[in-house]
């Protein structure tokens, strides 16, 4: 018996699809395409569920869509956060100057210092400020120009004669800079003994006065504000040499940078350059 297999069509009366006189229950090929047909529906079903899983593990929605998704610290008075979720600072009005500027979107999520870091280095975010430009830093992200003025300075209690830029200081002082810094990283490639790194300047200066380290290395603006916290006042209790200026920007990840297309950079300085103006700044 010859089935034309080619040309055929189901049956009206029997629905068989090659048209053969066995009816589509009793035709080896009738069955064997349903089979197949439902097959590939099994697959198609099990293909729609993984991939309904997969969107939904997929990171948030790219730059270029979304928020710009800026991480800082809690460190005044650069960047504050209330427990009513205010945020203020004096590098934090400036970003969010630039960015309105730019009428572009964003948020600013505040977490440990390290921590904020690392986001943008793992692409869960996009940058972080403020920041000084370092080498690490520099092989996942690009520094705007600076706008947050800071002076790294070494602080010791008035008692202690140091000298911070002498060799035997460098070899023999007990040192410390908080945890995630710039500073900490400078000191530990300069070979420095740095026995302490909390992640607070309050805690930092602590750790000063209590005799837990001879020298800190810390910004000026944040390091006077701890001292004010811990009603400081009076000068002789510490003393301060500077070390280096050392302004600071905003680190944006290589990543976002590529997905915006090279024009971003340009754009978001001169903003910056535009509010620091407007604002009496430099």
């Amino acid at each position: 018996m010859h089935y034309n297999f080619k040309n055929s069509q189901p049956s009206a009366t029997r629905g068989c699809r090659c048209a053969c006189p066995q009816g589509e229950n009793r035709c080896v090929f009738c069955r064997s395409h349903r089979k197949h047909d439902m097959a590939i529906r099994f697959v198609a079903i099990i293909m729609t569920v993984f991939g309904a899983v997969a969107t939904a593990a997929e990171p948030p929605v790219s730059p270029a869509q979304g928020p710009i998704r800026l991480t800082t610290q809690q460190q005044p008075p650069y960047n504050m956060e209330s427990a009513d979720g205010q945020q203020k600072g004096i590098a934090l009005e400036v970003v969010r100057c630039a960015l309105e500027k730019m009428q572009r979107p964003f948020t600013i999520t505040f977490y440990p210092w390290l921590r904020a870091q690392n986001r943008v280095r793992d692409q869960l975010a996009d940058g972080f400020f403020p920041a000084v430009r370092n080498s690490d830093r520099d092989l996942y992200a690009e520094l705007s120009v600076p706008f947050a003025p800071q002076q790294w300075r070494w602080y010791f209690k008035a008692d202690q004669s140091l000298n911070p830029h002498g060799a035997a200081f460098k070899r023999d002082a007990i040192v410390g800079a908080y945890h995630g810094s710039a500073m900490l990283n400078w000191l530990k490639d300069e070979g420095y003994t740095v026995l302490a790194s909390p992640h607070t300047h309050d805690q930092l200066l602590r750790m000063l006065l209590n005799n837990r380290v001879q020298a800190v290395l810390a910004s000026d603006l944040a390091m006077n504000t701890a001292t004010q916290v811990l009603a400081l006042v009076d000068a002789r209790h510490v003393v301060s040499v500077l070390e280096r200026d050392n302004p600071m920007g905003v680190y944006f990840g290589k990543h976002f940078l590529a997905q915006e297309g090279g024009q971003f950079m340009p754009k978001f300085n001169a903003a910056i350059a535009a509010c620091l103006a407007a604002s009496g700044g430099h």
